[in-house]
């Protein structure tokens, strides 16, 4: 899977997204207070209660605009998908698609597949103690990596490495708490990352959805991207 930018996003209509089997969807949800409307009473509740407009608009954009495309894969009106969540906290839809959401910069992400997947997305432009948050949260080859990377693209490396390990851990199903320390990676140069989590294999595939964003899709199985929906 290459890289790839916001303007190869198509605007999805309507009937079935098509088959997953070995695939992967990637979507793009507009915020927008539109997807209210696909909100479960406790959901509304929730969204009633939060002050800040932007993050009101994220929420039910979230929430909302998930239940929708569940709905398409499932042939189902939106209102009726019931979300589950799993032991940490991953949700999950029972006879629909396996699919993980991620957001940053405005922009939310989710992706659909017929197995398990993990996905985040970070600002490029976000600025860290690199190496100080490596030497507490990275193997010992990753962090001589980023210490040996210039101090131009040392930001950047890091940045991929940690959106590698937290699409790892969604994956995993685990969360940050308890699965950042198994989450390993080794950076490839032309996105096809590698890593494992507990001595398991991961496929790694790192993402442009847009120039000012970085993101990172896990599978266990190597998966092809069939489509870039935007709702």
């Amino acid at each position: 899977m290459k890289s790839f930018l916001h303007s190869e996003w198509i605007n999805y209509e309507l009937g079935n997204p098509g088959p997953l089997a070995q695939a992967v969807h990637f979507w793009q949800i507009r915020p927008s207070h539109i997807f209210v409307r696909y909100l479960n009473p406790e959901e509304s509740l929730r969204y009633e209660k939060i002050a800040h407009e932007e993050a009101k608009i994220s929420y039910c954009s979230a929430q909302g605009g998930l239940r929708k495309i569940v709905s398409a894969y499932m042939d189902c009106l939106p209102e009726a998908v019931v979300m589950r969540r799993g032991r940490r906290g991953k949700p999950y839809v029972p006879g629909a698609p396996q699919f993980n959401l991620s957001h940053s910069e405005g922009m939310i992400i989710a992706a659909f597949s017929s197995s398990p997947v993990g996905l985040d997305v970070e600002s490029a432009r976000r600025t860290v103690q690199a190496e100080g948050i490596a030497r507490k949260f990275f193997f010992d080859d990753e962090i001589r990596r980023l210490e040996r990377a210039d101090a131009s693209m040392k930001s950047l490396t890091f940045l991929r490495y940690w959106v590698c390990k937290e699409a790892i851990v969604k994956l995993s199903g685990d969360g940050i708490y308890h699965g950042l320390r198994y989450a390993q990676v080794d950076l490839s140069t032309d996105g096809r990352s590698h890593g494992a989590y507990k001595g398991r294999k991961v496929w790694l595939n790192e993402l442009r959805p847009s120039q000012e964003l970085v993101a990172a899709l896990a599978s266990w199985q190597p998966l092809q991207a069939k489509g870039f929906f935007r709702i």
